[in-house]
């Protein structure tokens, strides 16, 4: 893009933001692979990042800057995966509705908005450069401790911030609290482990943190419409 390379891996999902560019995509021979591309105008992604009261506190401008071309690049998260393969199904089915396809694709979206754009904003809370590293900090080791993750007072501990400033911190930068963001995390690693068929509910239940079988299906449920035992089976049948 406009000179500067730029590598797409496997397992990643971009977002991207460009003007007028010259493009040129290069390619590994005779290796197979699949890319999903979701385009949209400027006018569009204006009308996504509009607010309830009809302000809007993100601009493409804003995000563009004085470049053609930015690009944000992560891993692909589990729901975001089970999303993605909902696509590309609805793509190979003959018959898909629009309103099906639609769905999926703005699910997709709205997934990286938040993931890069939502996220990252910071409501008006005193937080230093290093007090943002530690909340960062907070947040992957209760994604690496999912299933035994360390209490609030024993959080602040191992990363050095006092449990205040952690609390207001978090929800500031993510838009829950820590234990909020724990639960939708578990629930979508639980997603995707059933959709893998390797696990039944009770061991999916385990793996994530949950002792309560019932408990775990309350919330799976809550969340995804289904229980886990049906939505086990719709995977298997498939």
């Amino acid at each position: 893009m406009q000179g500067k390379e730029h590598q797409l891996l496997p397992g990643l999902c971009s977002l991207q933001f460009m003007s007028e560019v010259e493009a040129r995509f290069e390619y590994v021979g005779d290796e197979r692979f699949y890319m999903l591309g979701i385009g949209i105008p400027v006018s569009t992604f204006h009308h996504f990042m509009e607010e309830s009261n009809g302000g809007r506190s993100i601009e493409f401008g804003q995000v563009l800057g004085k470049q053609s071309f930015r690009i944000f690049q992560e891993k692909l998260s589990p729901a975001a995966s089970v999303a993605l393969q909902r696509v590309m199904q609805y793509v190979a089915k003959p018959g898909t509705k629009k309103i099906e396809m639609e769905t999926g694709v703005l699910g997709l979206l709205s997934m990286a908005f938040q993931s890069f754009l939502l996220d990252s904003e910071t409501e008006s809370v005193p937080l230093s450069k290093r007090d943002k590293e530690k909340i960062v900090q907070a947040r992957e080791i209760m994604l690496e401790c999912m299933a035994d993750p360390p209490s609030l007072p024993e959080l602040s501990r191992m990363i050095g911030l006092n449990d205040y400033k952690l609390k207001i911190g978090f929800k500031a930068m993510f838009g829950t609290t820590v234990f909020g963001y724990l639960r939708e995390k578990r629930l979508e690693k639980a997603l995707f482990l059933l959709q893998q068929g390797e696990m039944n509910v009770t061991e999916t239940s385990s793996a994530i943190g949950y002792t309560n079988t019932s408990y775990f299906a309350e919330a799976f449920r809550e969340k995804y419409g289904v229980n886990p035992s049906v939505f086990v089976r719709r995977s298997s049948n498939r």
